[in-house]
C-alpha cells in the first residue's frame, strides 16, 4: 500500500464541502497536493480522536506492522478492549485501515499515512 501524508483540519462541514467542490472543478489546482485532507467539525472532536494513547497506536501500526489488534495491544502494553476501541475509532475517522481477512481470522490494522499534519 502506498503511504502518503494526511492533513488534519478543523473546519465547518460547509467549508469542507466547498473545498471538495473546488477540487472537483479544478483537480490540478489543489494547494494540498500530496496530502489527503481529513476534516474534523471542531477542535473538541479532533482532541477526542487524537490522544496520546492513539498517537502511540498509530506509531506502532506504522512501525511494527502488527498482524492483529491483540498483537498491537501487546506492543503498546495496553488492555485489548481499550486498544480495540481505539483502533475502531481510528478506522472510523479514516486514520487507519482494518483489513478483514474473513471469519475466524483477526482484523489486521494497517497504516494509511506516513505522517500527519494538523492545521489549525
Amino acid at each position: 500500500m502506498k503511504m502518503n501524508k494526511a492533513l488534519l483540519v478543523v473546519e465547518p462541514s460547509k467549508d469542507a464541502f466547498n473545498r471538495f467542490a473546488s477540487v472537483l472543478k479544478r483537480p490540478n489546482k489543489s494547494k494540498y497536493k500530496g496530502y489527503t485532507i481529513l476534516s474534523f467539525p471542531s477542535f473538541e472532536t479532533l482532541g477526542k480522536v487524537i490522544t496520546g494513547a492513539r498517537l502511540e497506536i498509530l506509531s506502532a501500526i506504522k512501525n511494527e506492522r502488527p498482524q492483529s489488534i491483540q498483537q498491537l495491544s501487546r506492543i503498546v502494553d495496553r488492555d485489548f478492549k481499550n486498544v480495540y476501541n481505539d483502533v475502531k475509532l481510528l478506522a472510523e475517522y479514516g486514520l487507519i485501515e482494518l483489513k478483514e481477512s474473513g471469519a475466524r481470522k483477526p482484523a489486521v490494522p494497517l497504516a494509511k499515512y506516513s505522517e500527519f499534519l494538523i492545521a489549525a
